[in-house]
């Protein structure tokens, strides 16, 4: 039976992907940092590697046997300098390993805006990749996820007291998906054969602006929940006072002005792909766990 590889199970898409796969008995492989985070996956049946994404001996081993791979760039700390420094040892480290076994697919986690060269903060981290691993012989498919839903989670608390902050004015609409859609989505492309590189972009059921998360989440916290909006140019500011890097801050402030701007979009709006779960039971998923 095929070996899948599958990376960040200990977050969020890995181990919807992990574990989807495993639901229908397919053979996994986990790659984790440490020993102790791979304990559950073991007894759930799944071999377990372990190691760092940015060492090639570690990544090489694991994909060693492996028909196809789950693989992404770790997200920052939010504390973290030499953002584009780290990335790019990811990513030599994929170029330098991927074409070395008998992989005959990889899926990496990218980003919708990908396509763009600058202007898009932390995205660009996403673009660099895409560019160096178009370059191998494996087929990749880039999965372009939206803005993800749980990116709201660092305001559930000011929710439960009835104000949504954000830096996106409350009207805006934009594409956001929750990550259970993303790792069904990855999970399903993992067991497909492509034979050349490709692009799949992929957003939740429907876009929403800031005024209906605030919706759902009054009517998941059972309080009414108002959305109130701040000026993007001040959020690189804002963000260093709740400890985030300069550098850090800065991104994201960019990021956040190419998806108003419209400069962060996908590339071919016409076959986007919508995942399933609505927006209401992504947020009350993430109320129950917060």
């Amino acid at each position: 039976m095929p070996t899948t590889l599958v990376a960040g199970v200990s977050g969020r898409t890995g181990a919807v992907v992990a574990q989807l796969l495993l639901d229908q008995k397919q053979k996994v492989r986990v790659l984790v940092h440490e020993a102790a985070k791979g304990e559950r996956w073991k007894k759930r049946g799944a071999e377990v590697a372990v190691g760092s994404l940015d060492d090639a001996h570690a990544v090489a081993a694991a994909i060693r046997g492996a028909d196809a791979a789950y693989l992404l760039v770790p997200a920052p700390l939010h504390t973290a300098t030499g953002f584009f420094q780290r990335v790019q040892k990811f990513i030599d480290t994929y170029a330098r390993t991927l074409d070395g076994g008998h992989l005959k697919q990889v899926v990496l986690l990218s980003s919708v805006g990908a396509q763009v060269k600058e202007g898009t903060g932390v995205v660009r981290a996403l673009h660099l990749a895409e560019k160096a691993l178009v370059g191998l012989k494996v087929p990749c498919t880039f999965l372009r996820a939206c803005s993800f839903v749980e990116n709201w989670g660092g305001m559930l608390q000011a929710a439960k007291g009835g104000q949504l902050p954000t830096f996106v004015p409350v009207d805006f609409k934009y594409p956001q998906v929750g990550t259970h859609d993303i790792g069904a989505a990855a999970a399903s492309l993992l067991v497909e054969h492509p034979k050349a590189h490709r692009v799949v972009e992929l957003a939740g059921p429907v876009d929403a602006t800031p005024n209906d998360v605030a919706a759902a989440l009054g009517k998941v916290l059972g309080n009414e929940v108002k959305a109130v909006s701040q000026p993007v140019a001040q959020m690189a500011t804002a963000l260093q006072q709740f400890g985030f890097s300069a550098e850090m801050a800065g991104l994201f402030q960019e990021l956040t002005e190419g998806i108003v701007a419209r400069r962060v979009v996908f590339e071919h709006p016409e076959t986007v792909r919508r995942g399933k779960e609505p927006l209401e039971t992504t947020l009350r998923g993430m109320v129950q766990k917060s």
